[in-house]
């Protein structure tokens, strides 16, 4: 009797100790499943956002549509940094002092004036509009 008894304890412990391994394995799949299933939903969205790029009506979501934009000053700039174009009501002027005047533009870019200018890579003016001999007069 003894003998039967220890054996259905033994056997009573290996069963709880599947029955917990099962419970374990139960919720690791349960894991995994709702992993997959999101990873199918996601995969699914991503296919469609590439269907939607590959449309040539498609408009590009780095371009902002408005109405109205405000601004006093336009600059283009490339990837490092460097102006390459700027569309301005108050251009850059070159301001130079000679003999304690100061000397301004008297044509092209006066400042208040609406002014076009492309830059070189030093960030010299290759070309403004609108375009005038650069004359200089004394500022008063």
């Amino acid at each position: 009797m003894n003998s039967s008894q220890t054996d259905v304890q033994t056997l009573a412990a290996r069963v709880e100790k599947l029955e917990s391994s099962n419970r374990r394995w139960k919720s690791a799949s349960a894991i995994a499943l709702l992993f997959v299933i999101c990873m199918l939903l996601l995969s699914t969205r991503h296919a469609e956002r590439v269907a939607a790029a590959a449309k040539t009506d498609r408009i590009e979501r780095d371009v902002l549509q408005v109405h109205t934009v405000e601004a006093q000053d336009f600059v283009l700039k490339d990837d490092d940094g460097h102006v390459l174009a700027r569309l301005s009501l108050s251009p850059r002027v070159d301001v130079k002092k000679k003999g304690g005047a100061y000397l301004l533009p008297r044509d092209g870019a006066m400042p208040g004036q609406a002014a076009l200018q492309f830059y070189d890579d030093k960030g010299g003016v290759l070309w403004t509009a609108p375009s005038g001999a650069a004359q200089l007069l004394p500022a008063r």
